[in-house]
């Protein structure tokens, strides 16, 4: 499939911390025409937004992450992607907290 086919994933290492909201994992269809920034950008902010309110599509509710997920899916339509795009975020302050039980 080469040259489209890219065999070699492009890989980052870094530490978490505190601080991090969310994952984003994404084909070139998104990251072509949506700059890391401004990916990060939109998630956070929709990510804090969607977690207060929450967002009913179709009478199925929306995890928070799904439903940034879908919108940066619509965000590279709009900025005319020419190649498939697949997004998926990870959204690491959830709301879901697994605590040991002390017996």
């Amino acid at each position: 499939m080469r040259p489209w086919i890219i065999p070699v994933p492009e890989v980052t290492f870094m530490t978490r911390s505190e601080d991090d909201e969310c994952l984003i994992l994404a084909s070139d269809g998104l990251w072509d025409v949506v700059s890391n920034r401004e990916a990060r950008e939109v998630a956070c902010r929709l990510l804090r937004r969607h977690r207060r309110n929450g967002e009913a599509v179709d009478e199925v509710l929306l995890s928070p992450a799904q439903a940034v997920a879908n919108y940066l899916v619509k965000l590279a339509y709009r900025k005319n992607s020419s190649d498939n795009i697949s997004v998926v975020v990870v959204d690491f302050r959830s709301g879901t907290r697994y605590q040991s039980s002390s017996q």
